[in-house]
């Protein structure tokens, strides 16, 4: 027993940790291995609208859980079994809110196990971008299952391009119109590979000043004429509609071509079938930036909450 000067020390050093314990945010309380609570701070108080020194002695799961005996699934029974500190999410309807619940053990002089300390922190924020991302995951596997359906299912070729890189990837139609493969096969393949060295005068003659650079730099579509070659060197006709995106601060070209070596369709039909593929690009890059930045808030959420 410490006297005199010793004893006034240790009063303030009680009474400065009891000011920093009921000034936590999180709840916290610290119970036998009978369940019993023996201190419990304010924040947890105020969950129950208790004073703290009237929690003294009621049995924890009682009071969280609403059960006469202890919660199987807390992380407070498993502490009590192999004396181990666990750190576990918890979702019972009884508490009201997700939380995230750690059990660190405390022992006596011997070494034996003598109590639990229990700290719960609110992570309903977390828990709601997480839900969140789970809708906008779920949202844009739908839309990018309709968009790979009109994707593939066109019968012209579509591709998207980044600029100065080659192609990022085709549909189906352009891995036959070319004379590829497979997908694989197509985008190892720069459109120049695609392309005579040269373009003959007449019908098509219009595309000689359009280049891909300046096409890169300007908003808007690009419709014109131009003579395409398959890797088996046999050259074709072919109208492109070519589309420039800036989509999370980059540049994603999109060029649609279709065969017009026996017959020139109408050209509205072809521009109201790539908006309805514009569209649908548009809302399937603009739904996984989405789910970047929920990803990125559920990173601080965890970072800032210790979750590993």
């Amino acid at each position: 027993m410490a006297f005199g000067k010793d004893a006034k020390r240790d009063d303030i050093a009680v009474e400065e940790w009891n000011v920093i314990f009921d000034a936590i945010d999180d709840a916290i309380f610290v119970a036998d291995i009978d369940n019993n609570i023996r201190k419990a701070n304010r924040s947890f108080a105020k969950l129950y609208d208790i004073a703290p020194e009237k929690l003294i002695g009621k049995k924890c799961y009682e009071l969280v859980h609403k059960m006469d005996k202890p919660w199987p699934l807390c992380p407070f029974e498993k502490t009590k079994l192999d004396k181990k500190t666990h750190v576990e999410r918890v979702d019972d309807p009884n508490i009201g809110f997700p939380v995230l619940v750690t059990t660190s053990p405390i022992f006596d002089r011997d070494g034996k196990l003598a109590g639990i300390v229990h700290i719960a922190k609110n992570i309903s924020d977390y828990a709601k971008a997480q839900e969140d991302l789970e809708k906008e995951k779920k949202a844009l596997e739908e839309s990018e299952t309709k968009y790979r359906a009109i994707y593939d299912s066109s019968t012209d070729a579509v591709m998207l391009l980044e600029p100065g890189d080659g192609f990022i990837g085709g549909n189906r139609a352009a891995i036959r119109m070319f004379g590829c493969k497979d997908e694989a096969e197509f985008v190892s393949h720069t459109p120049a590979d695609f392309s005579p060295e040269y373009q003959p005068d007449g019908a098509l003659s219009s595309a000689k000043s359009v280049e891909m650079t300046d096409i890169a730099a300007k908003n808007g579509s690009h419709f014109f004429e131009w003579k395409h070659k398959r890797i088996n060197g046999e050259e074709f006709d072919a109208s492109v509609l070519l589309i420039r995106m800036e989509l999370g601060g980059e540049i994603i070209l999109q060029a649609t071509v279709r065969d017009i070596s026996g017959q020139k369709k109408n050209e509205a039909e072809l521009k109201k079938k790539v908006d309805e593929l514009e569209r649908f690009i548009k809302v399937t890059v603009g739904r996984e930036l989405r789910m970047k930045e929920l990803k990125a808030k559920i990173a601080r959420l965890e970072s800032k909450l210790g979750i590993k």
